[in-house]
């Protein structure tokens, strides 16, 4: 910047050729600056020596904004315009938009008519790296159906949203260091969209409601008329009454003498008596009763009570080849399987889609792929940067899904092929991997926290052996549906304890002003999604609600040969806590299973303040974050930063 002290101006370089010259007197009334840039600037009215202080800090964002525009970068979907609080210093530089994955034409639709799926990001080049080629990042939300909007603003993203609509900064955020890129997907999820939308309705959403009294169903109805994407949240309708007396049922069926289960369930009869025996359930002495039946048998030691476990029924003994069983590691004894086999999905991928929306895991990784080409496509000098998956929740089976689909892409390409993404390394937070299994810990949990009496807990459990029963038998809708119902039970008799994070006691995590602050049309100009609004497609869920009962579990064997790959639980969440994704990842089968399982607990610490636990062998780390709950990164988001620190070894 230069002042000219005879013509009283300033002059400075803009993004168009030379330099561009502005008054004093021009500066101080408020002027615009630099009018031939698409973004115009003004500075708040000063006195002279506040003006050029200002004007010192615009030269220099547009000495930047100049030679990022000269770069040859792709800049057609740079963020201009976000309402930022008074005071605040707007982030200077980030993309959004949306890129489209799959198009088809209806059947009998006209080329106007076209379906199209796209998926909307957010990107933020790293504020302070470290090095001159930083890490990129990539975090996606769970769900299914979450938006990843709700990580980016309230757990590590460099912006917040405030309540009146206002975006602020966060100072600890990973995209200090890192590159950050934020994705809504499946398709259909916050920005993200698929075009036409599913034509849904409550009964397509809750199959098991009309079976309650019509009364009951009628009145719940009246409660959402209209479309079902109206409401972001629906409200099950299940009943108490209902709920328990499904559970009663799983109970008649277990004492009966004629009636047989799966030889599936087998691994999980254990598992499931010894919940109930260690918070001295009556079940397990009402089993015992029967335990000559051909339903139980007894197994005793000089050291142990008698114990019952659910009999082969005649079944094979090898259940190798059973996805949903707790084993998963058999890698090596079926070669010959594709990595989708291995998770009980079938050579034929013309079911992956339905009306546009992904159905299961491969889907979704075809999706990310292809979003990834098109991103890379864009932005060429990433696609070497070393890559990571960040997710939570449901993110347990989209990230396997989606680093396996990079993977088996990657070997088909061969090595160092232009196209190949350098994937490094996964993290996942409170996930869902293994549902079949991680449900049983529901009921032991909830006891020790003293939110369920040992009948509660009981229930609880029937509940869990039910979905379990159904999934393994092939039913994963049915398996789901129970599941649902569940924790519809939990909510009811605790009174709405939040089981995302049970120090909530009954207040619910509030994101309405997410959805209006987005929703503003200013916001959306800015993130260049004016023609595509924020918010809930339902579809996203039903579509996938015949996958959710499916694990992901063996897909970790294959990753853990290649990447690192960690996983993280706050400490208070009930949903998908530690207890649960302790139970898969102690039963899981890999080459480096014992130097993990033999390998100490060490104590995390952030300078002087114990943070949490970690584990680590092989390529597999196991945190703990204490004082956390679901969300951990905006929970504790220091210690969630150490460990993204200490993930990406940077």
């Amino acid at each position: 910047m230069d002042f000219d002290e005879d013509s009283g101006t300033y002059s400075f370089p803009c993004r168009c050729s030379g330099r561009y010259s502005i008054a004093e007197s021009d500066l101080e009334a408020g002027r615009e600056i630099a009018p031939c840039v698409d973004l115009l600037v003004k500075t708040a009215r000063a006195k002279t020596v506040l003006s050029a202080v200002l004007l010192a800090i615009v030269t220099l964002e547009y000495a930047v904004d100049a030679a990022i525009y000269n770069s040859g970068k792709y800049v057609d979907d740079r963020v201009v315009g976000l309402p930022y609080k008074a005071g605040e210093q707007p982030l200077h530089e980030s993309y959004s938009g949306h890129i489209t994955v799959r198009t088809w034409m209806p059947e009998g639709g006209a080329p106007k008519d076209n379906g199209s799926a796209k998926l909307f990001y957010w990107y933020f080049p790293a504020i302070a790296p470290k090095v001159e080629e930083p890490p990129l990042l990539l975090w996606i939300q769970g769900g299914p159906g979450s938006s990843s909007m709700i990580g980016l603003l309230t757990e590590m993203g460099p912006l917040s949203l405030s309540d009146d609509g206002e975006f602020t900064r966060r100072n600890v955020t990973w995209a200090n260091h890192y590159d950050l890129l934020v994705v809504d997907q499946p398709a259909g999820t916050g920005f993200s969209s698929v075009s036409p939308r599913a034509n849904l309705t409550l009964d397509d959403l809750f199959p098991m409601a009309n079976m309650m009294p019509k009364s009951v169903v009628d009145s719940w109805k009246a409660e959402y008329p209209g479309n079902v994407n109206d409401y972001k949240f629906i409200k099950s309708p299940m009943t108490i009454e209902f709920i328990v007396a499904e559970a009663q049922d799983m109970l008649r069926k277990l004492m009966h003498p004629l009636v047989k289960l799966s030889s599936k369930t087998a691994p999980f009869g254990e598992m499931f008596t010894s919940a109930l025996k260690a918070r001295q359930s009556e079940i397990p002495d009402m089993l015992r009763s029967i335990r000559r039946s051909i339903r139980f048998h007894e197994h005793t030691g000089p050291d142990q009570v008698g114990s019952f476990s659910l009999p082969k029924d005649g079944g094979s003994d090898d259940n190798s080849d059973d996805p949903f069983l707790v084993n998963s590691g058999y890698a090596e004894e079926r070669e010959n399987k594709t990595v989708w086999e291995k998770i009980g999905l079938t050579s034929d991928e013309s079911g992956d889609f339905v009306n546009g929306y992904a159905t299961n895991m491969r889907a979704v990784g075809k999706d990310m792929w292809t979003f990834m080409q098109i991103f890379f496509e864009q932005r060429p000098a990433l696609r070497k940067r070393d890559f990571y998956v960040f997710s939570e929740s449901y993110g347990g089976k989209y990230v396997p899904a989606i680093a396996a689909y990079i993977d088996q892409q990657n070997v088909k390409l061969g090595k160092d092929n232009l196209q190949a993404v350098n994937l490094r390394g996964v993290s996942i937070g409170n996930s869902l991997v293994h549902p079949v299994l991680q449900i049983l810990a529901h009921g032991s949990i909830g006891f020790a926290w003293g939110l369920l009496d040992v009948e509660q807990a009981d229930t609880i459990d029937l509940l869990a052996f039910k979905a379990i029963n159904h999934t393994l038998n092939g039913d994963l809708e049915a398996g789901n549906e129970i599941r649902l119902l569940m924790f519809d039970y939990f909510r009811n008799i605790t009174g709405g304890v939040n089981w995302y994070d049970i120090r909530r006691r009954n207040h619910s995590y509030k994101r309405t002003y997410l959805d209006q602050g987005l929703n503003n049309p200013v916001v959306r100009e800015a993130l260049n999604t004016k023609d595509i609004a924020y918010g809930v497609d339902h579809g996203v869920y039903y579509y996938l609600s015949g996958d959710i009962m499916r694990t992901t579990a063996p897909l970790f064997p294959t990753l853990l040969n290649k990447y690192s790959v960690h996983l993280n639980q706050g400490q208070f969440d009930f949903r998908d806590g530690v207890a649960g994704n302790t139970l898969w990842i102690n039963s899981l089968k890999w080459p480096d299973r014992s130097k993990f399982s033999l390998a100490d607990r060490q104590q995390w610490w952030l300078e002087k303040e114990l943070v949490g636990y970690t584990r680590s062998g092989g390529k597999l780390s196991h945190w703990v974050i204490l004082n956390a709950g679901h969300m951990s990164p905006g929970d504790q988001p220091e210690a969630c930063l150490d460990m993204a620190r200490r993930i990406v070894l940077l």
